[in-house]
């Protein structure tokens, strides 16, 4: 149990190797537009009535519709106030991250940084 509380990381590794299960989705029925009851069992007919579904319900705007978009005012600042960065506020932020974490969009890892 000890080891546990030191490393969850592995603790929740060996959980998960030892619970498998597969999840999927449950035979889909529905009623077509005559009355008639319907019922999709493999995934390729549950995908194509789910297409159906979603293809019936969404409409498709006359072209152009876009052409013209909002006009939207913004402001860029032009100065930015003084920064005061020393090695001991970069130390104490990088000591902060998790090392359990997965790498930012520079793919660089915590523990290497």
């Amino acid at each position: 149990m000890l080891e546990c509380k030191r490393n969850p990381k592995k603790f929740w590794h060996y959980i998960n190797r030892k619970t498998t299960s597969k999840i999927s989705i449950g035979d889909l029925q529905w009623t077509d537009p005559n009355g008639k009851v319907m019922s999709a069992e493999r995934d390729s007919d549950k995908a194509a009535a789910l297409q159906e579904f979603f293809s019936s319900v969404y409409t498709v705007l006359p072209h152009g519709e876009f052409d013209t978009l909002p006009n939207i005012s913004y402001s860029i600042p032009t100065s930015m106030g003084d920064l005061n960065i020393t090695q001991e506020s970069i130390y104490n932020k990088l000591c902060d991250l998790n090392i359990s974490k997965s790498p930012g969009p520079d793919m660089l890892h915590t523990r290497v940084l």
